[in-house]
């Protein structure tokens, strides 16, 4: 066995995978995503559960908050160097701000879903 690899974790997807392509983390078949942010209650093809380990409450303020930060922070820079019209910065803030949130809260619950199936045995 090479150092460090485990065979049983070997052609899993990851977190990228899992998080934009909501692949399971044990099978890889799609379907880990119900809504944008929300997991699916299984996994159909190896019925894996998902729902149980969706983190819940305030933890994912600890993604939000900084996302929003650098959001904002960008907004006003790109303000003072362009100056485009309103309609132009409702136009990209209204598609910018829900896709980076939705991938960083996708990408979050993915870290954790994985560490949480790791620390179970259930991958």
């Amino acid at each position: 066995m090479p150092s460090g690899d485990s065979q049983h974790a070997k052609g899993q997807p990851g977190i990228t995978q899992a998080a934009l392509f909501g692949l399971c983390p044990r099978c890889g078949a799609k379907g880990l995503w119900a809504g944008l942010g929300a997991f699916a209650k299984r996994c159909r093809s190896c019925g894996l559960e998902f729902e149980r380990h969706e983190p819940r409450g305030r933890g994912m303020y600890l993604v939000i908050l900084p996302i929003t930060v650098l959001l904002v922070l960008a907004a006003l820079k790109l303000d003072d160097l362009v100056q485009l019209p309103v309609w132009a910065l409702i136009g990209l803030w209204g598609a910018l701000v829900p896709t980076v949130v939705t991938i960083a809260l996708r990408c979050a619950k993915a870290t954790v879903l994985l560490a949480r199936l790791e620390k179970e045995g259930l991958l």
